[in-house]
């Protein structure tokens, strides 16, 4: 049977690509996988599975074609955290990426991409950009389903069952010791408290030093022909400035609110009224407080100019990752290690 072309192939379809790919036991295998999860698991995306399950040891075949679980693989999928599943993290990298994530964060992925590539550049057979972000996102991904780090935005810090999971697993590539988790401890004590800082600073200034503070954001953001309107006639726009986007340059205008109160849909309806009067195509509300559950939804509403809502929360994610308001020191901790001796030849 002649299949369809490679790369149009629809492989979210199995009932589709399954007749028209497979033939024979793999056409039998994954149409048996496919039905019998309820159509909830594609046999296209199961292959690493697999590989993961037989290097591991964690399933066995039998000389009759019967797969069984091993008892190594019992425990890892009884036992939450046990030494199964910490053998695999391991091995995997899922521990020196949650080390890294408490090292750095809060942080992007990107912020994360130069060491994590370093690493598998070190330790696997991975060698380009394309798989090193791959597998850093599968890998967060990982860690965000098993709650052992957290993400706000586009940032991603450790949680307290992470930190505890990495104290556990006392490995030297984690500075075994009670002192790396306390210093953990106490830097994200240090990181919420300078959060609370900054939105207590934030609600106290004067409206139009808001206004210049997200003047000064952009332009970190690297937003070009950053204006702060005039104090009257702007027509709820406060700030004017141009994006590129690819090869695109756009006008964007921004609404800056230092509010207690909640912003409403009101608000967001009069920003894109406003949007013609400077030639924009999108706007952007900034706010110290929350948007309505019905202002969220209208953001993105089809056929309407989108807005952007960013919160008070993410308004310090911001100012924190642009070092604006906040100042990054960096503690250097020593450490025995013990392998660089290894290669070394005592005399008979």
């Amino acid at each position: 049977m002649r299949g369809t072309p490679q790369n149009t192939v629809d492989w979210t379809d199995p009932d589709g690509w399954i007749p028209d790919r497979l033939s024979g036991e793999d056409r039998d295998l994954a149409r048996a996988i496919w039905q019998s999860s309820g159509k909830s698991v594609n046999p296209r995306h199961t292959y690493g599975h697999w590989l993961l399950c037989r290097r591991y040891k964690l399933i066995d075949e039998s000389r009759d074609g019967i797969l069984r679980l091993t008892e190594v693989g019992r425990e890892f999928l009884h036992q939450e955290r046990g030494d199964t599943e910490a053998f695999l993290d391991e091995r995997e990298g899922m521990v020196k990426l949650l080390a890294m994530v408490a090292d750095i964060g809060p942080t992007r992925a990107g912020g994360l991409l130069a060491k994590w590539s370093e690493y598998l550049s070190r330790y696997s057979r991975f060698g380009t950009q394309s798989t090193f972000r791959d597998t850093l996102r599968r890998r967060l991904n990982n860690l965000l389903d098993r709650e052992l780090i957290a993400r706000e935005g586009t940032m991603y810090s450790i949680t307290d069952n992470g930190i505890d999971y990495l104290q556990r697993l006392r490995r030297e590539e984690l500075r075994d010791g009670d002192e790396y988790g306390q210093l953990w401890e106490l830097v994200k004590r240090q990181a919420l408290s300078v959060r609370e800082d900054l939105r207590a600073f934030l609600s106290s200034l004067d409206p139009f030093v808001f206004e210049h503070l997200v003047k000064r954001l952009l332009v970190e953001m690297d937003y070009q022909d950053v204006e702060v309107t005039t104090r009257s006639g702007d027509g709820g726009v406060d700030v004017v400035a141009n994006i590129e986007l690819g090869i695109t340059r756009i006008r964007e205008v921004i609404q800056a609110k230092r509010h207690k109160r909640t912003i409403q849909r009101k608000d967001l309806d009069a920003l894109r009224g406003s949007l013609y009067r400077f030639n924009a195509v999108r706007g952007t509300i900034i706010t110290t407080s929350k948007y309505s559950s019905g202002t969220a939804e209208a953001a993105f509403a089809t056929g309407a100019a989108p807005i952007t809502l960013i919160d008070g929360e993410k308004l310090i994610d911001l100012l924190v990752e642009y070092g604006i308001g906040v100042r990054k020191r960096t503690v250097e901790m020593l450490e025995f290690d013990r392998d660089a001796f290894s290669d070394l030849e005592t005399d008979g």
